[in-house]
């Protein structure tokens, strides 16, 4: 009798647990997201060759659409591989990892924080994106609030036409060579000072916080790379640094808060879903501290 009533009490904590994840899951995917007409964010779109960007600043009235070439070869954040840009997406599918694989790549290429990710069908435009963001089968990690509302800010910029595309300077790429014969464009140095003004938030500038980076990730690398996806955003990043003896427990991209910085501690969670570090700083330290691991 005991046994039965042990048992009847273990299936009713698995299934109490299983209503519990499936309603934190449906929260996040239709309560929970990061767009807000106060803060702005950068969404890849991914068509069948062709990639572009959308920018998308409420705050500051601005819609922006980059459209990147076919013939662009993008590096892989965490590997010396380099793939064209069209096929990027099917290299994140077979790793299993298509939307922080594809969003951390170009990301760091170009210089810039990449939130979210649409894959469509077609040739990426306007148009095909606002066809498709009401889709429940669309391949997004927006969560179903977000689709919503930047669907709404979409239709507004469109309807009073102001919609800013933008191209990638010639400048910002070199010309390669294959032993085959094919030519690739890849990004060089001069990118990253093109995507500094372009990407600003406000709301981060206007807090003036200094940030420093240690990267004790392995990656060579990753610290200047992130440190340009910050100061895109509107970050001032005073240093930069390998210093494995200053750590804190934990792995990925970790930070200390020191201060008030509402809008850069938003924007560290949920853009560059970075982790906050419980540490308590003294009232007279300032500024934010990143570990890159």
């Amino acid at each position: 009798m005991r046994e039965s009533s042990d048992n009847k009490y273990i299936k009713f904590a698995g299934v109490a647990f299983l209503v519990l994840l499936f309603g934190l899951l449906c929260y996040r995917n239709i309560v929970d997201g990061i767009f807000s007409k106060t803060s702005g964010i950068n969404v890849a779109i991914v068509g069948d060759r062709s990639v572009a960007l959308l920018i998308l600043r409420p705050d500051e009235d601005i819609l922006g659409l980059i459209k990147f070439p076919e013939k662009l070869k993008i590096k892989i954040y965490n590997s010396a591989a380099q793939y064209p840009i069209g096929s990027l997406w099917e290299y994140g599918l077979n790793e299993k990892q298509p939307y922080p694989i594809f969003e951390k790549s170009l990301g760091l290429s170009i210089g810039v924080a990449i939130s979210r990710t649409i894959k469509i069908h077609g040739d990426v435009s306007l148009e095909e994106v606002l066809g498709n963001l009401h889709k429940i089968n669309l391949k997004t990690d927006l969560s179903l609030r977000d689709r919503f509302l930047i669907r709404q800010y979409l239709v507004d910029s469109v309807t009073s036409k102001k919609v800013l595309e933008m191209d990638i300077p010639s400048s910002g790429m070199d010309k390669i060579t294959e032993p085959d014969g094919k030519e690739f464009l890849m990004f060089n140095s001069v990118i990253s000072l093109w995507s500094k003004n372009k990407f600003l938030l406000e709301s981060i500038l206007n807090e003036n916080v200094d940030l420093s980076v240690n990267n004790i990730s392995g990656l060579v690398g990753l610290g200047i790379s992130v440190s340009r996806q910050l100061e895109a955003a509107g970050f001032r990043v005073v240093e930069v640094k390998t210093d494995p003896s200053k750590d804190v427990q934990g792995s990925g991209c970790i930070f200390i808060i020191k201060g008030i910085y509402p809008a850069a501690e938003k924007f560290l969670l949920e853009q560059l879903n970075c982790v906050k570090h419980s540490q308590v700083s003294s009232e007279s330290e300032k500024g934010i501290d990143l570990w890159l691991k």
